[in-house]
């Protein structure tokens, strides 16, 4: 009999700070990336924390993905999970507490737990492992003798990803559900009957809105959950975290 699953992003919906940021700058500190790189991420940093302009975060986020990248082939693989590990063992409990609580939730209710992130599966499958999901879905950066060759096998998109899934492990639509934070994370939204924006940033937002998603924001210790009702948006419930 086909699995009611849920599938989560992680990245600012589960961990509260990007893993893929954190082991960026773990390995500037730890001399595997550019020294001087610092700078200039920093600068794109400041610029996001002090709202310069709307675009800041994906730019500040871009300039990690290049540099990176840019940078991968001499970035031994160890080296990296040395960084990875380190970020993971202080970033895993770093969670928000609404969906911390609904992972328990739905793990105790027989859902199938699915992880489908954009950052690096090492990172991800960890992570996942942590928080006790089924299965985890990341990206695969390839390797040749103990070294990162500079590419990638990517999540082009999450709901071809999240499909595949489907087929894979028999799993139902019925009930599903899907929670995310970017509009990268809209078409897996889409497909499920249950879907929540989860601290949406301002596309998905609009998204959200358009469709009569369920909009939960988390804000200090305060959880406020939001439901579509004649149109326009109520407070459905509001929990202390």
């Amino acid at each position: 009999m086909a699995k009611k699953f849920a599938v989560f992003d992680i990245d600012g919906t589960v961990v509260r700070t990007s893993l893929f940021l954190q082991i960026v700058d773990q390995l500037i500190a730890d001399g595997n990336l550019p020294a001087d790189a610092r700078v200039q991420l920093d600068k794109k940093l400041t610029a996001y924390q002090d709202r310069q302009h709307s675009d800041a975060f994906t730019e500040y986020t871009e300039f990690a993905v290049d540099l990176l990248f840019n940078n991968l082939p001499a970035v031994k693989v160890s080296d990296y999970q040395a960084a990875a590990d380190e970020v993971l063992a202080r970033a895993r409990s770093r969670s928000y507490v609404y969906t911390r609580d609904l992972i328990k939730t739905l793990k105790r209710d027989g859902y199938f737990l699915i992880a489908l992130s954009r950052s690096e599966m090492y990172s991800v499958a960890q992570f996942a492992t942590h928080y006790g999901f089924d299965v985890a879905v990341g990206e695969t950066y390839l390797e040749k003798d103990g070294y990162f060759t500079g590419e990638a096998d990517l999540v082009d998109s999450k709901d071809s990803a999240l499909k595949k899934l489907i087929d894979q492990h028999d799993l139902s639509l019925r009930d599903s559900l899907a929670i995310g934070d970017s509009h990268g994370d809209a078409k897996m939204l889409a497909m499920v009957e249950r879907p929540i924006a989860f601290n949406p940033e301002q596309r998905l937002l609009k998204l959200a809105q358009q469709n009569g998603w369920k909009i939960v924001i988390e804000r200090k210790n305060v959880i406020y959950e939001l439901e579509q009702q004649d149109g326009s948006y109520v407070l459905a419930a509001t929990n202390v975290g």
